[in-house]
């Protein structure tokens, strides 16, 4: 199996791993929050706890009060009372201190009205949730009124934000909610720190630049800065999974696969252990291997359990999904399907860089038999589109190894890039990343016979050309005729993989 970056367990615990295991061993200090907060319906509060070094942990909540719940998150570890005084200062406002039941009540009855409503906390809350304590009966309640005048009320910057939002607040209330669009405000969001860093950098490869060379840069830049714009107000679909109810028991019929939890072996089992594992009755073997990935996904799907942080166990999940294409076991696939279903933080921490290396071969050797079942996953809204795309690239095999396969490939194409369009103003469905990451695997394959449906979409205005280009070089890269192998082309079996 290939490394992924995720170091081996080591012998101090991260930041993040020493917040969710101790951080409320540490007692709080002192809670701030923005004055006057029922008025404005936003509110940023800090919560500080302190070390016995006398340094401080401190956690950041931007709460809306109003619809949203928790929308920002983020901490401070371990950081100096001048630090800490400096971060206070960042935030531009005059914080009043306050007690810690009400920040905990605030917090936690905004995060249950926003789910009420389909959305999910900030994924920062993942980790800064610790820095709070245990949400449960020692706090005393105090009852709050969230939404305004009895109902949500979306308050956002753009109109690209509103409508990132609103399919979900009308699906959850009909049409029983207000909003208010603050796009002419002058108004200060996280991204103006990272932006003001971006232009100290290009600002120093400017100033390096020849006196020749700088005139084209200014011109190059101010393309891209336009492009960039663009693509900011682009649509994009929320990611707001329902989650069934996932096995919360590892029961296994084959004590054999307990192996794969062991963090020894998150990258590679030997070859001994594989033809154990593979010479066990097939049918209870692959029931096992379903059950194992169900369990995996119920214990990290809303967060990245804290067993699986602390043990640095991410193997499991692929050695499960490489068992199950060894076996050619293609009724798997709605189990292989749940783990695209799943989160950024969950991508990241099972996979690292390395998701397509994984999934794309196992997906094509269980579902090269079933394209309409990927086309009905494809359908499915609000999922992680950056899991979601991988299922491209299980097309461009079944080209690459199946060419007299074109005609239904090309046909599978044109049914999701109708359903774009036909959805294109429900960002629940379309994400203009999607759409342009999706016209990418076409161009490998030079499918001139889908450019009626690439330019439709385009005319619209919605594809974000960051990712592909325009439609010209859309187009001529078509019809170039020059044919490219997938990112993810590589078929072994699972003694290669790991050998």
């Amino acid at each position: 199996m290939k490394k992924r970056k995720t170091p081996q367990k080591q012998l101090f615990l991260s930041p993040e791993n020493y917040i969710r295991q101790k951080a409320r061993n540490l007692p709080i200090v002192e809670c701030l929050i923005t004055p006057k907060w029922e008025d404005c319906g936003e509110c940023n509060i800090i919560v500080i706890r302190k070390h016995t070094n006398d340094n401080y942990t401190c956690g950041f909540y931007l709460v809306d009060t109003y619809c949203l719940g928790i929308k920002d998150a983020g901490y401070n570890f371990n950081v100096t009372e001048d630090y800490l005084e400096s971060i206070k200062e960042r935030f531009g406002e005059n914080f009043e201190p306050t007690t810690y039941n009400e920040v905990h009540n605030i917090i936690y009855g905004a995060l249950a009205y926003a789910e009420d409503l389909g959305f999910h906390p900030h994924k920062d809350f993942a980790v800064a949730q610790y820095i709070l304590e245990e949400d449960n009966d020692d706090i005393p309640l105090i009852e709050y009124n969230f939404g305004c005048d009895g109902k949500p009320l979306l308050l956002v910057n753009t109109r690209a934000e509103l409508n990132r939002y609103l399919p979900t607040l009308k699906k959850s209330t009909g049409d029983d909610y207000d909003f208010y669009v603050r796009e002419d405000e002058d108004y200060n969001d996280d991204e103006d720190d990272e932006d003001t860093e971006m232009q100290k950098e290009i600002q120093k490869i400017y100033n390096g630049l020849p006196d020749g060379e700088k005139k084209d840069f200014l011109k190059n830049l101010e393309k891209m800065n336009k492009k960039f714009e663009k693509s900011r107000l682009l649509p994009h679909t929320p990611y707001n999974y329902q989650y069934p109810d996932y096995p919360q028991k590892l029961e296994l019929k084959h004590k054999e696969l307990e192996i794969i939890f062991d963090a020894k072996y998150n990258e590679k089992l030997e070859k001994e252990t594989l033809d154990r594992i593979l010479s066990l009755p097939r049918e209870s073997l692959i029931n096992d291997l379903e059950h194992c990935i169900l369990y995996e996904i119920g214990q990290n799907c809303r967060e990245i359990s804290p067993i699986n942080y602390s043990e640095n166990l991410y193997g499991s999940i692929a050695h499960a999904l490489y068992l199950l294409a060894e076996l050619k076991s293609e009724e798997s696939l709605p189990v292989v399907l749940e783990v695209l279903r799943q989160s950024d933080e969950f991508q990241d921490f099972f996979f690292g860089d390395f998701a397509g290396d994984v999934i794309v071969p196992v997906v094509y050797q269980l579902a090269k038999n079933q394209l309409p079942v990927l086309s009905t996953f494809m359908k499915e809204p609000n999922l992680n589109i950056f899991f979601k795309i991988l299922i491209s690239s299980v097309l461009g095999m079944v080209l690459l190894f199946e060419p007299e396969r074109r005609t239904e490939v090309i046909a599978w194409y044109k049914d999701i890039l109708d359903f774009l369009y036909e959805n294109i103003d429900d960002t629940n469905y379309y994400d203009a990343n999607f759409a342009s990451m999706l016209i990418n695997q076409p161009m490998d394959f030079c499918a001139i016979e889908l450019l009626p449906q690439i330019k439709r979409l385009y005319n619209t205005g919605l594809v974000d050309e960051m990712y592909c280009g325009d439609y010209d070089t859309v187009e001529k890269e078509i019809t170039a005729g020059i044919i490219k192998p997938g990112d993810y082309c590589n078929l072994q079996s699972i003694y290669e993989v790991y050998k």
